[in-house]
């Protein structure tokens, strides 16, 4: 009798750690999203502002600026826009490494939970 007690107390407790490990992977999957998005936001918000400072500083130097730069500042902007997005992509990494951490001891906590059952099952049948 000792031994079934034992068997259903590690299989339960693996389910608990399995149950943990799959709310912190949702909460990290929602952390994620949000961070990117408010991320993404801030980007583009940033880049706006830039934008305006930038056209606003060459208006207030010299409007000929426009026509024999066009080249130089064309490419700035799409630099400018670039760097925002690539900036959220390498913070972003950080949640995706966690998560793929998180779903391997999740992978691993669920093939232990199966077999904690079916020893269970397995004690069950051959003492009958």
């Amino acid at each position: 009798m000792p031994a079934k007690r034992r068997v259903t107390r590690k299989s339960a407790d693996i389910k608990r750690q399995l149950r943990i490990a799959e709310r912190e992977l949702r909460h990290l999957n929602e952390a994620q999203w949000s961070y990117s998005k408010g991320m993404l936001k801030f980007g583009f918000v940033a880049w706006v502002f830039g934008l305006s400072a930038f056209f606003s500083a060459i208006l207030l130097m010299n409007t000929e600026l426009f026509g024999a730069a066009q080249p130089i500042w064309t490419s700035l902007l799409v630099v400018a826009l670039a760097a925002p997005v690539m900036i959220t992509a390498m913070l972003v990494r950080k949640f995706v490494v966690k998560i793929k951490r998180l779903e391997r001891i999740r992978r691993g906590l669920l093939g232990e939970y199966e077999r904690a059952v079916l020893r269970h099952v397995e004690e069950i049948v051959t003492k009958r």
